[in-house]
């Protein structure tokens, strides 16, 4: 858009022009003039009524001859709209005021005339203007209104407007969207805005970490999953840990805070983090359609899954019984109905588009790892969702087409949890190792290895393979990263905790790295030294001012 657009708003009273600038206001970022608020200060009253505001306005028509609208609204922008600019004048009312902005404006001008029904009018009037009043108190006073001259004459305009509008006929959004795809406003629907974090294995890569890392370089950040992932992220004197919220959450402070809608919520816990981190309603907006998990979630699913290693936070059983009982009296299941919540549901692709209109950057954070993937991990070990990049996306509610950048964070040597007594928690499809192994390697302490490798959530030790090359090779087929983060690459050697740049690495983890990128098609971009401050050496060429 290389002008500027000043819509100006028609029709009769209760026709819907306030209802539909606020909404393009909200929507598309309209700044709105109002000529109520001018007859207001003339008449200096704080709620003037309506008949008095028609007289003023009527003299004011009289006096400048219908120029005053153009008069108060240039006092407004100084006194030429900006290139790229969008306005609101609510409302015209004589054919007048709109030749003169026409001709001071030109092509700027686009005038919408909104009609109704008479009853429909009515109602509208009723509802807004009523206070309890009686219904012959407002109709009398209605018919006074309607019996203006200027209000009688103002559905001419109708004649001369390049788009008139039934305001009755469709939802206040279907009008808002209409008004703005006649004005041809560039649609937000592809900008690349959104990068995407995925785990390449089962889990625990270190993704709460480069998300930190990451995290106030965007306005919004996203989280899906449920609290059966625990993403942590280095502070003091604690690590701060999430498990439903973003893992920038206190590294970006300004952002928003997105919960997506197919994200899998334990109250208890949700609550707990927003308590310990004090995020405020204004800041996080959480999907009404997340699932809810109860009680009896978390107990059915420990016996069903205790074989296979799950962390049993009811997850999966949550996940089922909403898609298995779609009985509208089962209001328990979704965050909608959950009082403890009040404050912070909205939907939150209203959220997300509010920052892609407004030119923001997102960060989305997946949870748990590729193989992981309820449809691509080792059956039956696998969790109850898709962990890959566009299962994610679809969480979320977010189109492919907005994503820029895919980081696909892999370990050095891949984790899964503990196996069950007698049972396992899955293969790696690589050679098992023990940390005893890992400690020789690395220069690094068997204790040491042993205190930090127990899980966030469930706090059990985890089991440790070999790379997997044809594993990792799969996981970039399936997420097709454009930067892959290396994490725990002090696993290689404890020489790398001391490395602040890439060529300060050990010369056999700078070999590793180009495999890895040979085998990815796609740069190391990230790599992960320690958990520490300053732990994280960042090559990017993609970087956004902090």
């Amino acid at each position: 858009m290389a002008h500027a657009v000043i819509l100006v708003l028609s029709g009769q009273i209760c026709s819907g022009k306030s209802t539909l600038a606020s909404k393009l206001a909200d929507d598309f970022g309209f700044a709105v003039f109002k000529t109520k608020a001018v007859l207001s200060r003339i008449q200096s009253e704080a709620n003037p009524d309506r008949l008095s505001l028609q007289q003023i306005g009527e003299r004011l028509d009289r006096t400048t001859r219908g120029l005053w609208v153009i008069k108060e609204f240039q006092k407004e922008i100084f006194p030429e709209p900006l290139a790229d600019s969008l306005h609101i004048i609510d409302a015209a009312r004589i054919p007048r005021q709109v030749a003169s902005l026409r001709q001071s404006f030109g092509a700027s001008v686009i005038h919408v005339h909104l009609v109704a029904s008479e009853e429909c009018l009515f109602e509208r009037y009723v509802a807004v203007y009523g206070n309890g009043r009686g219904a012959t108190t407002i109709r009398k006073e209605y018919r006074l209104i309607k019996a203006n001259d200027t209000e009688r004459q103002v559905d001419r305009l109708a004649d001369t407007a390049d788009l008139v509008m039934k305001t009755d006929a469709c939802s206040d959004a279907d009008l808002a969207v209409r008004v703005a795809t006649f004005l041809g406003l560039p649609a937000s629907y592809h900008k690349r805005v959104v990068d995407v974090v995925v785990g390449a294995q089962f889990g625990s890569e270190g993704k709460g970490q480069i998300c930190g890392h990451l995290a106030p370089e965007y306005d919004a950040l996203v989280r899906v999953g449920g609290p059966n992932a625990g993403h942590s992220v280095f502070a003091k004197p604690e690590a701060h840990k999430f498990r439903l919220l973003p893992s920038g959450s206190v590294r970006a402070p300004n952002a928003k805070l997105i919960i997506g809608p197919g994200a899998v919520l334990d109250l208890d816990v949700l609550l707990s983090e927003i308590r310990q981190y004090k995020i405020g309603t204004e800041r996080l907006k959480i999907d009404p359609n997340a699932t809810v998990i109860t009680n009896e979630d978390k107990e059915r699913e420990k016996i069903l899954v205790r074989g296979i290693g799950s962390t049993g936070q009811g997850v999966g059983a949550a996940t089922a019984e909403n898609i298995m009982n779609r009985d509208p009296r089962n209001k328990n299941k979704v965050a909608f109905h959950e009082r403890k919540l009040r404050g912070y549901i909205g939907p939150t692709h209203e959220e997300l588009e509010s920052v892609f209109r407004s030119g923001g950057t997102v960060l989305l954070e997946g949870t748990q790892g590729t193989f992981l993937s309820l449809h691509h991990g080792f059956y039956p070990y696998v969790t109850s969702r898709d962990t890959t990049a566009s299962g994610c996306l679809a969480e979320a509610g977010i189109a492919s087409k907005r994503v820029r950048r895919i980081v696909l964070v892999t370990r050095t040597y891949p984790i899964r949890v503990e196996n069950p007594r007698d049972k396992t928690s899955g293969p790696f499809g690589s050679p098992e190792l023990t940390w005893e192994e890992i400690s020789k390697r690395s220069g690094i302490g068997q204790a040491e290895l042993e205190e930090h490798e127990i899980t966030t959530t469930t706090h059990r030790r985890r089991r440790v393979a070999e790379f997997g090359w044809s594993i990792f090779r799969k996981a970039c087929e399936l997420n097709s990263p454009t930067d892959i983060a290396l994490t725990f690459v002090d696993y290689l050697s404890i020489q790398n905790r001391k490395a602040r740049r890439f060529d300060k690495l050990t010369k056999e983890t700078i070999a590793m790295i180009d495999q890895i990128q040979s085998c990815a098609g796609a740069p190391v971009s990230l790599v992960s030294t320690r958990f520490e401050y300053r732990s994280i050496i960042d090559t990017r060429t993609w970087k956004r001012d902090r």
